[in-house]
């Protein structure tokens, strides 16, 4: 077999390079701003890497990440900085398939510009950094076409493209509610058109059998904040990384924007969307993440609005060919140099955050928690064997990797205090975050007098230590 030669490369996969380069210098090194299926995905392949018990298999079943950042376990176990790399790569796999997917059918104008846009995006490069499942479910997206037309070649056979597509359903249901779009339109592929009848049958048994073992295995998807609203996700596709009370009113007009168009060309394009695996994925994906609009949906609202709105925009300008270019590309310009400049004005105020370590109000809390365990370990004696550090977190996946300690889920309210501490017997701290869902705990720990002593109140919430029973004397 002849080994491929660099002309042998595409021009547009060489492009990701500079990309990717820049990409990878404007990413954070610490351990802060990472979403916390993203987090416990790490945590369990670094525990695996290093043979090491950890409190993160208490966590429940990871997604499809854990597969990705398995061999960083035991390469880099530790390094924050190389599950970055690996999802800046799985990006990069996304765009490159994306763009062979709409260039087919004589679109590779729409595609260029689409996957250019869609690579600079500020959406696109907080998720790298954030370990967001977004570049994964898009990644899945993207292979759902080729994966199909690969497997129609064996028909009859079954073989191990078959069994491909099936874990890619697994794979896209385990990240986001989202990710049922892809065994759902799969589904209607093999309903739609004439099949072997027992294909048929093996595969309308398996995709649904596999959606389901997922969901029970994963208890659903734990990690996701339900009934968020969507202009938010759509308005951080221009407000960057940056919490939503520093975006201007701009970015909110923008989001605003950003939904209207999506929804005019998911209307409009509609059948040729679903006339494959991939364009129904992205248009069905985008529906059903509505029911948790994070930013893993605003990514897919991206992609569905550029991948769609493109070629549209390209057809309806088809006509003013014989006016001469400016007419027929000079708006089209315009456009990219105002998207162009409002998407790295984003990206230079993320990266100006990062540098000046900015953190959330939920970051920041576990900033000032890690910084008491910190002071506390330094004033310990020489020598003094403390029992294992035990906190109870909102966040423990997060928790874990910035304090370097064991970090549990909060428990459920008790009826009494003395019956939630007796819930929290190995625990030593408790951060609450400021939420309705730890309000009912707060009341019970506000109850406990001397036995709980508050270490550090901040905006997104307040840190707890719980005294042993001599100290509590």
């Amino acid at each position: 077999m002849k080994l491929r030669t660099l002309s042998s490369i595409p021009p547009t996969a060489l492009l990701l390079l500079p990309w990717a380069a820049l990409t990878g210098f404007a990413l954070r090194t610490d351990a802060y701003g990472l979403t916390e299926e993203g987090s416990k995905a790490i945590l369990l392949a670094w525990s695996i890497g290093d043979q090491v018990a950890s409190a993160v298999f208490t966590l429940g079943a990871p997604d499809i990440r854990v597969i990705f950042f398995l061999p960083l376990g035991f390469l880099w176990p530790g390094q924050i900085v190389a599950a970055k790399l690996m999802t800046l790569a799985v990006m990069a796999a996304a765009g490159v398939a994306l763009y062979s997917w709409r260039a087919r059918d004589d679109q590779a104008e729409a595609a260029l510009l689409a996957s250019g846009l869609l690579l600079i995006a500020p959406l696109t490069i907080g998720g790298i950094d954030a370990l967001s499942a977004g570049p994964y479910l898009l990644l899945i997206f993207a292979m759902a076409d080729w994966v199909n037309r690969r497997l129609t070649r064996e028909r009859g056979t079954m073989g191990g493209w078959f069994f491909a597509q099936l874990l890619l359903c697994g794979a896209a249901v385990s990240l986001h509610p989202a990710g049922v779009a892809y065994p759902m339109v799969l589904v209607r592929s093999w309903l739609a058109i004439p099949h072997d009848r027992r294909d048929r049958q093996v595969a309308l048994l398996g995709i649904p059998s596999t959606v389901l073992f997922v969901l029970v295995m994963r208890l659903g998807w734990n990690g996701l904040a339900w009934a968020q609203s969507p202009l938010t996700a759509a308005a951080a596709v221009f407000g960057g990384s940056r919490p939503p009370d520093t975006w201007s009113g701009a970015d909110w007009f923008g989001g605003i924007a950003l939904i209207g168009l999506t929804l005019t060309v998911a209307v409009h394009e509609r059948r040729r969307l679903l006339a494959d695996l991939t364009g129904g994925s992205l248009l069905l994906g985008t529906l059903f993440g509505l029911a948790a609009a994070d930013r893993t949906w605003g990514l897919l609202l991206l992609a569905l609005l550029l991948y769609g709105g493109f070629p549209w925009l390209l057809r309806a300008c088809a006509p003013l060919v014989s006016r001469g270019v400016m007419l027929q590309r000079g708006w089209l310009w315009v456009l990219l140099l105002m998207l162009c400049t409002l998407f790295m004005r984003a990206n230079q105020g993320d990266f100006e955050a990062g540098r000046r370590h900015f953190l959330s109000a939920e970051d920041g809390l576990i900033s000032a928690f890690t910084e008491e365990v910190g002071r506390a370990s330094d004033a310990a004696p020489t020598g003094d064997h403390a029992a294992p550090l035990l906190v109870a977190s909102p966040w423990p996946a997060r928790t874990s990797i910035a304090c370097q300690c064991a970090a549990l889920p909060l428990p459920p309210a008790a009826q009494d205090p003395d019956s939630q501490l007796a819930m929290m017997r190995g625990v030593s701290y408790v951060i609450l975050s400021d939420t309705l869902e730890s309000r009912a705990l707060a009341a019970n720990f506000s109850q406990l007098g001397s036995r709980a002593e508050v270490l550090a109140k901040q905006p997104g919430g307040v840190i707890l230590r719980l005294l042993p029973p001599r100290a509590a004397r």
